[in-house]
Formats: structure tokens, C-alpha cells, sequence
């Protein structure tokens, strides 16, 4: 289906431009970066890793409401504060579900300019996250890095939405599906993509560059200088994204460069046994945050 031609902005603008007019943007994810360092020093303490969670009292309570939630129910009753959660999650868990707490408003809502509705939008970030995560201990990149990247590649989309909401414009962004999506349109309309505002959106809350990287480059991996690794990884993630998610009926999308594959040392006929990995951990993640 077909919709009316992209609206062109009267610019000029930049992603940049984009990002620093969207000053209400929710400001819990940046609280992730504080974390990793947290997670990967080795002096940092428990009780350090609490205190950064308990400074967003929407996490603070996400946390509370994960560590009672039926997944840990064997553990008793109801957590009474977020050092009972901590321990009961795992410390090893901690930073996934910080994570889905801090981008559950960012993610959770519909992107009209898309066609999204919110569970669309959702499915696609946690699949992507999930995703990456499987791929990276193959690859031999830190799994906290991987799996960001993956949470947050289509959060330019959550910016752009939000801005035209706000400057009541009337853009439509139609997919092609892999490899482009929705990048010919963006383009069309403001100059750039989703790729390019994401990576300015997740500098601004001073993500490293091993996040911001893959995410500015998700399009054009072999443009990637500083974490072409990290960046193929990404692209093969969204791939898995979609895959895991059609039908067994249905074709599978185009598979990914073979250059790409053989960057991160994967033979084409094991894309599918991880696809159907992503789909069990999709399965248990949703069990989980039920």
C-alpha cells in the first residue's frame, strides 16, 4: 500500500539541529552509559550500582516490579526495595533490566510517521537487542555493547516522530523492508535518516562510541571506521529482527552480504538456527516482563 509522497522540510536542518530541539525527550537512557562503566569497573560496589539505579524513580520502581514479578516468584513474596530486587534478578542481569526500565516510555509508544503502532515498535527494539546479544559472544564483543546497540538502532525514528509532532508536519515514511527500510524517504524529507539522528541522540547522552557507531552506520557498514566489527554485528541483528518474527510459511528476507557474514565469521546456513534462538529469548523476555 502506497501512501501520499513525502512532505519536503524547508531546512536546513541537521540531526543535530533535530536533537537539540527535543530537549523533553525522556532522559532515563542516559542513564545506561553511567551504568556500563559501572558494570564493567572492577572497584565499582554493588551498593555504587544501586545508588546510580535509585537516582530515576521510574527505574527504581521497574526494578521492584521485575524482582516480584511471577518469573521470580520462588523467591518469596513481593520486593519491598530495590537492593531485594538486585539480589534476587542477579547481578549479571542488572543492566537488561535497567534497561527495559529506562527505555520502557522512549520505546513503548507508536510512531504514526512509521506506522508503527507501540508493540511494533517495542518488538523491534527487544528483538534487535536479543539478537545482537546472541551474536556477539561468537563475534567476541562485550554482549552489554552489542545488545544496546541493538535496543536503541531505530531510536532516531522515536526522535523524528516526536519532532514532527511537534513542528505539525505531515511526513510519512514508507519501508521497503531490508536492507533500506525507511532510509529513501527520510532522505526525501529532511536530508538524512533515522540512522543519523539515533547516533546524535545517544552522543548527546554521552553513549560510547561502540554504540553510537553501529547505530550512525546501521545502513552502510563497510562506512564504518571505528567499529566496523560492532556495525556488521548490527546489521546481522536486524536481520535476525525481522526473521525471527515471519511466519514459517513465509520467505525469509534477503540474507546479508556475503562480505558481511564473513566479516563476523558466520556460514549462511547458521543464520537460521540463530533466528530461532532470537525467537526463544524474545518468548522468555515477554514472559519475564509480563
Amino acid at each position: 500500500m502506497h501512501s501520499a509522497p513525502v512532505q519536503a522540510f524547508p531546512g536546513p536542518l541537521s540531526p543535530e539541529d533535530m536533537v537539540r530541539e527535543l530537549e523533553q525527550l525522556p532522559a532515563t537512557p542516559a542513564v545506561l552509559p553511567r551504568l556500563l562503566g559501572l558494570l564493567k569497573s572492577d572497584s565499582a560496589s554493588l551498593g555504587e550500582v544501586i545508588d546510580l539505579i535509585r537516582v530515576e524513580p521510574s527505574i527504581t520502581a521497574r526494578m521492584i516490579q521485575m524482582g516480584s514479578s511471577a518469573y521470580y516468584k520462588h523467591h518469596g513474596d513481593r520486593c519491598e526495595n530495590v537492593e531485594e530486587a538486585v539480589n534476587r534478578v542477579g547481578f549479571n542481569q542488572v543492566y537488561k533490566f535497567v534497561s527495559y526500565a529506562a527505555t520502557a516510555h522512549l520505546l513503548m509508544h507508536p510512531l504514526d510517521s512509521y506506522g508503527l503502532t507501540a508493540e511494533d515498535n517495542w518488538r523491534l527494539s527487544v528483538s534487535c537487542a536479543l539478537a545482537a546479544d546472541q551474536l556477539a559472544d561468537h563475534v567476541g564483543v562485550d554482549r552489554s555493547i552489542a545488545y544496546t546497540a541493538g535496543l536503541f538502532h531505530g531510536v532516531g525514528m522515536v526522535a523524528i516522530d516526536t519532532w514532527r509532532h511537534r513542528q505539525r508536519v505531515n511526513f510519512h515514511f514508507d519501508s521497503t523492508g531490508l536492507p533500506d527500510e525507511t532510509t529513501d524517504s527520510e532522505r526525501q524529507a529532511l536530508g538524512f535518516t533515522h540512522a543519523s539522528v539515533g547516533a546524535a541522540l545517544l552522543k548527546h547522552w554521552d553513549f560510547p562510541a561502540g554504540i553510537v557507531e553501529p547505530v550512525c552506520w546501521q545502513y552502510q557498514p563497510h562506512e564504518s571506521r571505528e567499529e566496523p566489527l560492532l556495525t556488521c554485528l548490527l546489521y546481522v541483528a536486524k536481520w535476525l529482527r525481522d526473521a525471527a518474527h515471519i511466519p514459517d510459511e513465509l520467505p525469509l528476507p534477503p540474507a546479508p552480504d556475503d562480505w558481511i557474514l564473513e566479516t563476523l565469521q558466520i556460514a549462511p546456513q547458521g543464520l537460521e538456527t540463530r533466528l530461532y534462538q532470537v525467537r526463544d529469548a524474545f518468548h522468555d523476555t515477554g514472559k519475564l516482563l509480563q
